[in-house]
């Protein structure tokens, strides 16, 4: 695996997902209002499952050159990672393409109003060989605006990686 960051992003379609894909898409789905999306109001992480919040981030979507703040961040992901970035910008992540790759996605999460899922690979700091899936969903203030980004990511052990120009669509797992 280079030491780059790669995504290739997959077709979302949630009655394959499972485990906490499928409960957070699932709570996510039953507070959505008419817009498609539920409000930040109506989301309570003490409502999550243990399993998910150690993986969960909440992004806010700012309006100035940070973009999107994290507003959460899991714990595992400071231990993967080794630097907790609460309150920073994706735009301060270190990992090389991390946070081109991060921006991107929520991008399209904001620009989808619905949910995304990636597959990411990359080398962390710890010269561990990561691969995952990112499923991001976009969260309203309580209008129209998406004004937050949940994402949550499964890693993926004992797979060979993906190579971005290969033709086949890899399977969620």
């Amino acid at each position: 695996m280079s030491d780059a960051f790669a995504a290739k992003e997959l077709p979302v379609d949630p009655s394959t997902f499972t485990g906490d894909f499928a409960w957070l898409h699932g709570y996510w789905a039953e507070r959505a209002g008419a817009n498609g999306m539920p409000a930040w109001a109506d989301i309570r992480l003490v409502d999550f499952p243990a399993s998910i919040l150690p993986w969960l981030v909440v992004m806010d979507v700012v309006a100035d050159d940070r973009c999107f703040v994290f507003r959460y961040w899991g714990t595992e992901r400071t231990n993967l990672q080794g630097v907790d970035m609460t309150g920073k910008s994706v735009k301060e992540l270190k990992i090389p393409g991390l946070a081109t790759a991060m921006l991107h996605q929520n991008e399209r999460a904001v620009a989808a109003r619905g949910p995304i899922l990636y597959l990411n690979r990359f080398s962390a700091p710890s010269g561990r060989a990561v691969q995952y899936e990112a499923l991001r969903l976009p969260v309203t203030e309580g209008g129209e605006r998406v004004g937050k980004v949940l994402a949550l990511s499964r890693y993926i052990e004992g797979k060979s990686p993906f190579h971005p120009e290969d033709d086949a669509t890899p399977q969620p797992v």
